[in-house]
């Protein structure tokens, strides 16, 4: 992060996951973790899931920009029109300016 501009953006993506979709999810996934890491302005992502399928993802992006051009990316609409169609019962998607970063480090 020491490389991250002084303010950036998060865009915080809460899901429930539904019970389709299993066997392509995975995969598709990974395919839009891999465009999403080459997008102008990307700068990071944490991501987790618990054993309900709660999920929350956290992708970080230098501006305002960056992450409507992100949203506007043809293969990124058509993987959010299946996530709507079979991947989620619902989702929340928040966008913040993030302008302090605080961190401690054991090492």
């Amino acid at each position: 992060m020491s490389q991250w501009p002084d303010t950036y953006y998060a865009c915080i993506f809460t899901n429930q996951r539904s019970e389709s979709g299993e066997d392509l999810y995975p995969l598709l996934s990974e395919k839009m973790m891999a465009l999403a890491t080459s997008q102008p302005g990307f700068l990071g992502v944490e991501s987790v899931r618990n054993d309900e399928g709660l999920g929350i993802t956290v992708s970080y992006w230098r501006s305002r920009e960056d992450i409507t051009a992100w949203g506007e990316n043809a293969e990124h609409r058509v993987a959010m029109s299946l996530g709507r169609e079979e991947f989620y019962e619902w989702f929340q998607l928040r966008i913040a300016e993030v302008s302090t970063t605080r961190s401690f480090n054991i090492i």
